[in-house]
């Protein structure tokens, strides 16, 4: 996985408005992550120190989302438009 590929996939998963999809999202941003995470452990000459500060900020960030998320109640949804919750 690239860098550019991992953040991309924290972008998605941060505007996604579906319950469901945000999820599966996350799943899929943290497991990427994750992954990378273990590559740049088994050589150490990969990467560089802000891309390792890069990928725990990025997990900091997915688990501060699903906090967020899962405090709404599971009928809300985010208005794309205003950014705010609106009855499902």
């Amino acid at each position: 996985m690239t860098p550019k590929a991992g953040a991309n996939l924290l972008d998605v998963a941060l505007f996604e408005a579906d319950r469901v999809n945000l999820r599966q999202r996350m799943e899929h941003a943290m497991d990427a992550i994750h992954r990378r995470m273990e590559e740049l452990l088994k050589d150490e000459n990969t990467g560089s120190v802000s891309e390792r500060v890069a990928l725990r900020n990025a997990l900091t960030t997915l688990a501060d989302l699903q906090k967020i998320a899962y405090a709404r109640k599971p009928s809300e949804r985010v208005s794309r438009e205003s950014g705010r919750a609106i009855g499902g």
